[in-house]
C-alpha cells in the first residue's frame, strides 16, 4: 500500500513531499527534488520545478494555494505548452510508474494530462485524471487540508524507459470523453479546459535503479491536419505530437479524387512542405474543389492566411454531397434533424428559410446556441429570407462563409434564468470565416419575440439601472484566437454594445486547436452600416485590424455614443469611414475629447485595463490621425478608399444578393 506524505508549511519551512513503496529512505537532490530508495529495491524521484531533473516549462511558478512543495506549483500551463523531465536507467526497463502531484481546486475544471517519453504519446491517448480534489481557504496550510488539496494521480504503470537519459513530457489533453489512466469512471474534459495543466506541483517516477537524466532537449507541441478529410489527408515525417525543439518536419499534402491542394496555413503552396519546428506548432492543409470557383466581392483577412498576403481560397461548404445540401425552415430542424450535422466539420450548404426562433418554448425569452463546425456554408434563402431570433450561432472552426443571414434579439440578461447565449453570432477560435451581407439587431428597449416592448407588470421587467442595456449582449463577437476574417456589407443597428474584438483585459485568450491567441486576430471590417449604436464599433483589443468604407451614424445614440474603441495594444488601420451624428465630447478619450475613435472606458483592476491601442487613420470624415506607433496598411490587395461614402450605403445587409450570388 502506497503511503503519502504531503508538503507543510511551518516555520517558514517548506519540507518536500515523497511518496514511496513499502516504505524506505529519502534524500534531497537540488532545489526541491528528491530521491527514495523503497524495500523492494526501486527508487522513486519526485521532480520538482526548478528542481534536478526538471527541463522545461511553458507555465509560471505560482504559490496561490498553500500546501506545495518546494518553490511552488506550475500554472499557466494552456493548451500548447508542457512540461519537460529527464530520468534516466542503468538499463532499459519496460515497469517504471510515472504519476503527477497536483491539486484541482473547481469542480467544474476537470483536466487530462498526456504523458509521452522521448516524443511518443503513452497509453494509447489515455490522459491522467486531474479531477476535483479540495479548494478550502486559499492560505490555509494545515494537514487536513493539504492533504485533500494535493494529491496524486492515478499511476500510469509499464513504462519503458531506454538505458540512459530519457525526457518525460507532460502535456494537457484535449476536450473530449476519456477512460483515465488506472481505469474506473471515464473523465469528461470541457472545451473551456482543453489542453489545460496548471497546478501541478512535481512528478513522482518509480522504477529500478533510475536517476536524474542528462538529457536537456526541450519539446514542443507539434500537430497537423487536413482541413477538410473528405478533401484530402496529410502524411507527416514525425508523428509524435511532442517533438524536440528545432526538429525538421516533411509534410505532404495528398488531395482526394476531385479535389485540389490550395495552401497549408501557413501559406506555403508546396504540397511538400518542410518546416522547422521551434514552438508549439499547428498546420493544416488547405483542399478545394478542383472546378471551384471563388465567390466574388471577397477583400481583406480571409482570403490570405499571413500578414505577409499569402492567399488562401475560401470554399466553406463547397463540394458538399447532397445529403449535406439542406433547407431549414423550423425551430425542429434546427434543434434536432440537423443539430448534428451544423456542428460536424464534412463540407455542408445550409440554407436558412423563414424565421427560426425561440418563441414556441415554455419559456421563449431563454436563448440558446448552436454550434457551427468547419468547411460550413450558411446561407438565408434570398425569397423567404433567413433569420435567427434568441438563438446564438457560435463558429469554433475553420472556413465558414455565412451570407445573408439576419442575426439578434438574443437575450441574455442575468436577472433570471440564463442559458449561456449571449451575442448573436460568435467567432470563438474560428479560422478564415467570411461573413457577408448579413443583418444584425436587437432593440434599444426590450422587447418580447413578438415585438411588445418590456415594460413595469410584465414578468420580466427590472428595475436594475443596466437592465435595458443589457438586456441584449453583443450582436458579433470575435474572441478566442479567431484569425483571417472579413466581415464586410453588413448592416447593425438598434443595439447598445454591438461588436467585441478579443473578450476580457484580463489576457489575450487562446484558440485550443491553432495555438494562435488574440494577439494574433486578424480581421477586416468593409463597407458596412451602423446605425443607432451606442458602443462597441468594435471594441478591439490585442489583435490587428483593418476598418475601411464604412458609414458610422449614432442616430438616436447621438448624445452617448462611442464608436471605434481601440485597447489592450490592439493595432487598427482606418480608412475612408463616414462619422456621422457623433456629439459626445467628454470622457477619457485621447483623440481630441471626442468619442469617435479612441481608448475608452479604461479598468485600472485588470492587467490591460489602460493599456490603449495605436491606430492610424486617413481619409475619414472626421478624426484622421496617428496614435501611437504607426500602423501599417495590410499587404493583402484591395481599392484603397481616397475619400469616405457621404451617404448610408444602400447596398449593405440582407435582400441585397440573387440566388445566384450565393452559388
Amino acid at each position: 500500500m502506497k503511503k503519502i506524505l504531503y508538503g507543510l508549511l511551518a516555520a517558514a519551512s517548506v519540507f518536500f513531499a515523497v511518496s514511496c513503496d513499502d516504505g524506505g529512505s529519502s534524500s534531497n537532490s537540488g532545489t526541491g527534488s528528491s530521491t527514495t530508495t523503497n524495500a523492494d529495491g526501486t527508487t522513486t524521484l519526485t521532480i520538482q520545478e526548478g528542481g534536478t531533473g526538471f527541463v522545461s516549462s511553458t507555465g509560471e511558478v505560482k504559490t496561490e494555494f498553500m500546501g506545495w512543495t518546494g518553490s511552488g506549483y506550475l500554472d499557466g500551463l494552456v493548451d500548447g505548452g508542457n512540461v519537460v523531465y529527464t530520468v534516466s536507467a542503468k538499463a532499459a526497463i519496460t515497469d517504471a510508474k510515472i504519476a503527477l502531484h497536483y491539486c484541482c481546486t473547481e469542480s467544474s475544471r476537470i483536466r487530462g494530462a498526456y504523458v509521452s517519453v522521448n516524443g511518443t504519446l503513452l497509453n494509447d491517448g489515455k490522459p491522467f485524471a486531474m479531477t476535483y480534489t479540495f479548494k478550502g481557504t486559499k492560505t490555509d496550510s494545515t494537514a487536513e487540508t493539504v492533504a485533500k488539496r494535493w494529491v496524486n494521480t492515478a499511476y500510469l504503470e509499464n513504462v519503458s524507459l531506454n538505458a540512459g537519459s530519457n525526457s518525460i513530457i507532460i502535456t494537457g489533453a484535449p476536450a473530449g470523453t476519456y477512460t483515465p489512466v488506472g481505469g474506473g469512471e471515464s473523465i469528461t474534459i470541457a472545451e473551456g479546459n482543453s489542453g489545460c495543466l496548471n497546478y501541478i506541483d512535481y512528478l513522482v517516477v518509480i522504477g529500478k535503479e533510475i536517476d536524474y537524466g542528462t538529457d536537456t532537449t526541450k519539446y514542443v507541441t507539434f500537430s497537423y491536419a487536413s482541413e477538410n478529410e473528405t478533401a484530402g489527408s496529410v502524411e507527416s515525417s514525425v508523428t509524435a505530437s511532442n517533438v524536440a525543439e528545432n526538429t525538421e518536419v516533411t509534410l505532404t499534402a495528398k488531395p482526394n479524387t476531385g479535389w485540389k491542394f490550395d495552401c497549408w496555413s501557413d501559406g506555403s503552396k508546396d504540397a511538400t512542405h518542410k518546416i522547422t519546428v521551434s514552438s508549439a506548432t499547428y498546420l493544416f492543409a488547405h483542399f478545394i474543389p478542383e472546378n471551384y470557383t471563388a465567390p466574388s466581392g471577397l477583400v481583406g483577412y480571409a482570403a490570405v492566411t499571413t500578414d505577409a498576403g499569402d492567399g488562401y481560397t475560401i470554399t466553406g461548404g463547397a463540394g458538399a454531397s447532397t445529403a449535406n445540401t439542406v433547407t431549414i425552415s423550423t425551430y425542429e430542424a434546427l434543434s434536432s434533424t440537423y443539430k448534428d450535422l451544423l456542428s460536424s466539420d464534412e463540407p455542408k450548404i445550409i440554407t436558412i428559410s423563414g424565421t427560426i426562433s425561440t418563441a414556441a418554448n415554455e419559456n421563449p425569452l431563454l436563448s440558446e446556441k448552436y454550434d457551427i463546425g468547419s468547411n460550413t456554408t450558411i446561407y438565408g434563402d434570398t425569397t423567404n429570407q433567413g433569420r435567427l431570433k434568441n438563438i446564438e450561432f457560435i463558429v469554433e472552426g475553420e472556413n465558414v462563409i455565412i451570407r445573408n443571414m439576419m442575426f439578434g434579439e438574443v437575450i441574455s440578461w442575468d436577472g433570471y434564468a440564463k442559458s449561456g447565449a449571449d451575442d448573436a453570432l460568435s467567432l470563438n477560435g474560428a479560422t478564415h470565416v467570411w461573413v457577408d451581407h448579413c443583418e444584425f439587431q436587437s432593440h434599444l428597449t426590450p422587447q418580447d419575440l413578438d415585438g411588445n416592448e418590456i415594460t413595469s407588470g410584465h414578468s420580466y421587467y427590472s428595475t436594475d439601472s443596466d437592465w435595458a442595456k443589457d438586456f441584449y449582449d453583443g450582436l458579433l463577437d470575435i474572441k478566442n484566437g479567431s484569425t483571417w476574417i472579413t466581415i464586410s456589407n453588413c448592416y447593425f443597428h438598434d443595439h447598445y454594445k454591438a461588436c467585441l474584438c478579443a473578450s476580457g483585459d484580463d489576457e489575450p485568450k487562446k484558440n485550443t486547436t491553432t495555438n494562435a491567441t488574440d494577439e494574433d486576430m486578424r480581421i477586416t471590417f468593409y463597407h458596412n452600416h451602423w446605425e443607432n449604436i451606442n458602443a462597441r464599433m468594435p471594441l478591439f483589443r490585442y489583435g490587428t485590424g483593418h476598418i475601411y468604407d464604412c458609414y458610422f451614424d449614432a442616430g438616436t445614440q447621438s448624445d452617448t455614443a462611442s464608436c471605434i474603441n481601440v485597447r489592450a495594444g490592439s493595432k487598427l488601420y482606418i480608412e475612408g469611414n463616414n462619422f456621422v451624428n457623433f456629439s459626445k465630447t467628454t470622457g477619457s478619450s485621447v483623440t481630441n475629447g471626442t468619442y469617435i475613435i479612441g481608448f475608452f472606458f479604461a479598468d485600472s483592476s485588470k492587467k490591460y485595463g489602460t493599456v490603449s491601442g495605436s491606430w492610424t487613420a486617413k481619409n475619414n470624415s472626421t478624426p484622421n490621425s496617428t496614435f501611437g506607433s504607426t500602423v501599417s496598411k495590410p499587404a493583402y490587395s484591395y481599392t484603397e478608399p481616397s475619400s469616405y461614402p457621404s451617404t448610408a450605403p444602400t447596398d449593405a445587409g440582407v435582400g441585397k444578393l440573387s440566388a445566384s450570388d450565393l452559388n
